[in-house]
């Protein structure tokens, strides 16, 4: 038996080849020792599975030669089917399998070999105990694990949103064109248009409509963050912009043949937010409506205030969401199971309720019943009225700053 086959021996020289990997290089050599105590090797064939997303994570692999694809298994709504996207490459030095040393410790992703690859495989569960037992140790073993997810978590916005912004320009210009056209055709000026010819231009230009603003929700959902929009604060006037928001979704009302009520307080006061965005709250929460509504019937678009804070408040006829989907109705890409065909990427209303969020506000939904049977679901928004623009917060930072001051000089 030679001195490289002894046990010693090999645990030297795992030892040292843990000491190249991003999670274990700060360790020092005696915590590399006992760590390559419950390490071994193995080659995988390209194609093989190393890890399945969803199943439990009992192992940490390190990569010292060929790499491994990380994937994510991408459903759009609960009625598509699941596909698997590739979001990073795994290369030498490098490691997967991170759920192994956090709750409930179960793989976020999958990883599959794309050559053969020499991995380096640790058991999860001692790995755990050792570095409990080691505070030292686990410290800088979970300093280093939270860089580097933190590192590929930003990655992953920044392609996302890079790549979702290229597709986004790319497909509206046409739209807008097509769009355009439409217009055109719908307003006589190309020729004559028959009743028949008039219907159908009216329904292509709603669902050009629709598509345009399904690929900015998939654009907003991406890069969408609070700070964004509250920098976007200003004194505005809420009237006008529900006249937008209604406005937006009048011809799908009239195609649908769904009245719109309108129900305003005696009179609008000046407020601060994001009108932009709070109009594209509202014209969610019509569209919603109007969709899902049946001909004939009513939307109701009430606003009110009460000391602290404006409401508005969006009704409609229809057939109301599902007892079990309503705690999931503003999670991206989640759509009720009674949608049958009505189109939509289940993203309306995660965004109205990022951008309520943002503004401190609160947005509720329930389903609604009158004594004859008749149904309907409610949607509610409620924006506090003593928000604040960006000017204002500087001099209210300010203020108290040289107030702070004072007291110290004092």
């Amino acid at each position: 038996m030679s001195d490289t086959d002894s046990p010693n021996a090999r645990a030297e020289i795992i030892a040292r080849r843990l000491g190249y990997s991003e999670n274990f290089s700060a360790l020092p050599w005696e915590d590399l020792l006992a760590i390559a105590a419950f390490c071994h090797e193995e080659t995988v064939q390209t194609g093989a599975a190393v890890l399945v997303e969803g199943k439990p994570a009992d192992r940490l692999y390190v990569v010292e030669r060929g790499k491994l694809a990380l994937e994510k298994r991408v459903q759009l709504g609960r009625h598509s089917t699941p596909r698997n996207a590739t979001i990073d490459y795994v290369g030498p030095g490098r490691s997967a399998g991170f759920s192994t040393l956090v709750r409930p410790f179960v793989y976020s992703t999958s990883a599959i070999a794309v050559e053969p690859t020499r991995i380096l495989v640790i058991d999860g569960q001692k790995l755990r105990q050792f570095l409990e037992d080691r505070p030292a140790a686990g410290l800088k073993v979970m300093q280093t694990l939270a860089a580097l997810i933190g590192g590929r978590y930003r990655q992953a916005i920044d392609t996302l949103t890079y790549f979702l912004s290229i597709v986004s320009h790319e497909l509206r210009s046409p739209l807008a064109a097509i769009e355009n056209y439409l217009q055109v055709m719908l307003a006589g000026y190309a020729g004559e248009v028959t009743p028949k010819q008039e219907r159908m231009i009216k329904r292509s230009i709603l669902r050009v409509t629709d598509l345009r603003s399904q690929i900015g929700d998939v654009v907003d959902v991406a890069r969408m963050r609070p700070e964004q929009i509250q920098a976007d604060f200003c004194w505005f006037d809420l009237g006008e912009v529900g006249t937008q928001a209604i406005e937006d979704v009048r011809l799908a009302a009239a195609e649908k043949e769904v009245r719109i009520k309108v129900e305003p307080p005696p009179a609008f006061e000046p407020m601060v937010g994001a009108p932009r965005r709070l109009r594209q709250v509202f014209t969610n929460m019509l569209s919603n409506a109007i969709r899902y509504s049946p001909p004939g019937s009513t939307v109701t678009f009430r606003a009110w205030y009460d000391p602290d804070a404006v409401y508005l408040r969006v009704s409609d006829q229809g057939p109301g969401i599902p007892s079990d989907d309503l705690p999931h109705i503003f999670k991206d890409f989640y759509r009720a199971g009674n949608t049958g065909d009505v189109t939509g990427m289940g993203l309306g209303l995660s965004i109205a309720k990022k951008i309520v969020d943002a503004h401190h506000g609160e947005i509720a939904v329930e389903n609604l019943m009158d004594d004859a049977g008749n149904t309907g679901t409610q949607f509610t928004v409620g924006i506090p009225r003593n928000l604040n623009t960006p000017e204002m917060e500087r001099r209210k930072w300010q203020a108290e700053t040289e107030g702070g001051a004072t007291q110290n000089e004092q």
